[in-house]
């Protein structure tokens, strides 16, 4: 991706994927938006801020929900040369300081709806602009403010950028301590996006809905990202909260024909009473991640859906978020498994010493690719500890089995318990393929006897009747006897996650009452 930088994208769509500059590149909230309009857009907005003395190189934090003028920023940064540092909206104010201050942010962009969770920390970020998008708080300079006049945008000349530029900072969720901001290239992103319109088949009438908040990894950069360098069509969804009744309208009015939707998600649209009345029939694949998808789901979708395909997928911040993928067929002809490495990547599993391990041998999955980030911001040690002789070592614990990777959990997240090693994994398997349990997460917790044991925290179905006792007895006919968890916490509220759908597992005593 030498000769491409992100700025390109948009021409190359009407130029070369036949999109032409009156045809809908996004949809929200009943509004459309041509690629000819999100290109001249993006431009006076470019036009706009280097007026106000944005200067390349400068960090935006963006703090919005999902909509229109996302996307417009970041095409104007990507022909500014700016970085872009998308901040989880669901953060504290102390937690969204930190990013903002870690990242050397000289720009805040916030919409109105936000500001309250910006406006108690707006004091101590001197220096900084803020902008605001909506209606005005009085807390910054109005968005609409900065998009140029038509004639001064076309004057205005854009500065040179290149693909080993700078332009984004994927903040990790900070599920095991403070987040870092993995450090991606307009190579890396356009690597990243330019696998996925290889490995699902993106065409250039694909319409693809964005369910996850545009913060996220694979809010926009990933799938949606590689949808608009086809000349296909985004449809963005509302990220204030999930509605599997009114995405299934969604998919019906536009011809929906791919979206990605966590497990959780993906359970909810299936038993959503009034699937039958929706035609669906546009969707030709659900993209699934963040754990695996329970054998419950992948055979509702395929009596519901039976001409769609389920992609199974498994990424991270660092690299993008797609590096290993699992379609339908061979999920359902190997259980269990994560699948095998996309095009834009080569993957191992390693031991402590970075040798490849036997078959069915766990150890560390460690990866190379064109798409992977180049190091932590600020962080030289982390990147030194992760980017280790150039293979980006996720943390990660699986096996290979005739090419195949069966995850394992995280290093950190492996339980030692009377010298024995149990992987949280492969009991959460086990347990979501209970029907009445609707997630599961399993811990490990001090034990004076076995060093630790397994804390398993499980949400049932609100008309379960199962306790600790019934559901430790289901483990034992599938798992060997150390691997059973021998606390339980069982409650009917779900388990606290990061907006990418990531479990958190280091606020579960918070989860609920022990069983």
């Amino acid at each position: 991706m030498d000769a491409y930088t992100l700025r390109d994208l948009l021409t190359k769509a009407v130029t070369d994927a036949g999109a032409g500059p009156g045809t809908t590149a996004l949809t929200f909230d009943g509004r459309d938006m041509t690629y000819g309009e999100l290109d001249a857009r993006s431009t006076a907005l470019a036009a706009g801020l280097a007026a106000a003395g944005f200067r390349k190189g400068d960090r935006v934090s963006v703090i919005m929900y999902n909509r229109l003028e996302w996307v417009e920023l970041f095409f104007a940064l990507a022909k500014l040369g700016g970085v872009l540092v998308p901040v989880n909206y669901l953060l504290a104010p102390s937690e969204m300081q930190y990013i903002v201050e870690d990242s050397d942010s000289r720009w805040i962009v916030v919409e109105d709806a936000l500001a309250p969770a910006v406006a108690p920390i707006a004091d101590q970020l001197t220096g900084r602009t803020i902008v605001e998008v909506g209606a005005p708080t009085g807390i910054g300079t109005a968005y609409e403010d900065l998009v140029a006049e038509p004639g001064t945008a076309a004057a205005f000349a854009l500065p040179d950028v290149r693909a080993d530029d700078l332009f984004l900072l994927q903040y990790t969720s900070g599920t095991t301590g403070f987040p870092k901001g993995a450090m991606h290239t307009h190579s890396t992103v356009l690597w990243n996006s330019y696998h996925q319109i290889v490995d699902f088949d993106l065409r250039t009438d694909d319409v693809y809905y964005v369910v996850p908040a545009l913060c996220w990894a694979a809010g926009f950069h990933d799938c949606a990202l590689a949808t608009l360098w086809r000349g296909g069509r985004v449809v963005l969804g509302r990220s204030t909260g999930f509605d599997a009744g009114a995405f299934l309208e969604q998919v019906e009015r536009h011809g929906v024909t791919k979206v990605l939707l966590v497990p959780t998600v993906l359970k909810r649209v299936l038993d959503h009473p009034g699937f039958d009345r929706y035609d669906t029939s546009s969707l030709r694949m659900v993209l699934s991640g963040g754990e695996p998808v329970p054998p419950s789901s992948l055979e509702g979708l395929k009596a519901k859906l039976p001409a769609c395909d389920v992609l199974q997928v498994y990424g991270m911040s660092e690299f993008p978020t797609l590096m290993l993928l699992m379609s339908g067929k061979d999920a359902a002809a190997r259980p269990g498994s994560t699948g095998r490495a996309c095009s834009a990547a080569v993957v191992r599993i390693v031991d402590e010493n970075d040798v490849d391990v036997p078959p069915n041998t766990v150890g560390q999955i460690i990866c190379r690719s064109p798409a992977s980030m180049i190091g932590y911001h600020d962080k030289p040690e982390a990147t030194a500890e992760t980017l280790a002789d150039g293979w980006l070592h996720t943390g990660d614990l699986a096996r290979y089995d005739d090419g195949f990777v069966h995850m394992a959990g995280r290093a950190k997240d492996m339980i030692i318990t009377g010298g024995l090693n149990v992987y949280p994994a492969e009991i959460e398997r086990v347990l979501a393929a209970h029907p009445d349990v609707v997630e599961a997460a399993v811990v490990g917790e001090p034990d004076e006897k076995w060093g630790e044991v397994g804390v398993a925290h499980v949400v049932l179905r609100a008309d379960a009747h199962l306790d600790s006792e019934s559901v430790r007895e289901y483990l034992r006919g599938t798992l060997a006897g150390f691997k059973v968890p021998r606390r339980y916490r069982l409650t009917t509220q779900p388990l606290p996650r990061t907006t990418s759908g990531k479990v958190q597992k280091h606020r579960l005593e918070k989860v609920g009452p022990t069983a």
